[in-house]
């Protein structure tokens, strides 16, 4: 991982120039600590972007394929010259379109022990409703960005460019500490991180 050291760096530096986005250092600690202690053999990503993200859980285990979908096609193709360019091309499906559209094909026949979720806000809830049945007993999920500016705990009136966003991530925390299926905790770090825990 050391050695690719300066071209995770100058890969980030480019997508936060160009808006991409990527996760944040502190959430990149904790899901790679994750990575770490699963040791996913088979892993499942909602939103590849730029590849960012999936090349470091790749590098952190060798042995995991990754099952990855992004909407937009030239996210795609750049996110797999970075696959190449890591070495980790070989262990990566790529899918292209609407989450919400492909994940049911995506996840046929497919079980996974780690799911990152990182796609449009709004739709977690869907998505981990879509996946939960293909995710192994004891297996994990990360969600990014889950309080979203702190908009999300306020309990005020979102703005309204927001609002549909943040009343998603409302309803999907709601949801997964009430599932007794899970074992939730909320971490402030980053943008906010939930990190499931599937028991059944």
């Amino acid at each position: 991982m050391k050695e690719f050291n300066k071209k995770f760096e100058e890969i980030e530096k480019s997508a936060r120039e160009r808006y991409i986005p990527v996760i944040l250092d502190d959430s990149k600690e904790e899901l790679l600590q994750l990575v770490k202690v699963v040791q996913p053999k088979r892993i499942l990503e909602i939103g590849t972007a730029i590849g960012y993200s999936g090349s470091l859980m790749l590098l952190e285990c060798k042995d995991a394929i990754l099952d990855t979908i992004e909407l937009l096609e030239e996210r795609q193709k750049e996110a797999a010259l970075n696959f190449e360019m890591f070495g980790v091309k070989e262990r990566v499906n790529s899918y292209l379109g609407d989450a919400m559209e492909v994940l049911p094909k995506v996840i046929k026949n497919n079980t996974y022990d780690l799911v990152f979720i990182d796609g449009p806000k709004s739709k977690y809830l869907a998505y981990l409703n879509l996946v939960k049945s293909n995710i192994a007993k004891g297996g994990y999920v990360f969600c990014d960005n889950v309080l979203f500016r702190g908009m999300v705990q306020s309990g005020r009136k979102p703005p309204h460019k927001f609002r549909t966003l943040v009343v998603g991530l409302r309803k999907f925390l709601e949801n997964i500490k009430i599932n007794s299926d899970f074992r939730v905790e909320i971490k402030e770090k980053g943008d906010g991180i939930a990190i499931i825990k599937v028991l059944k």
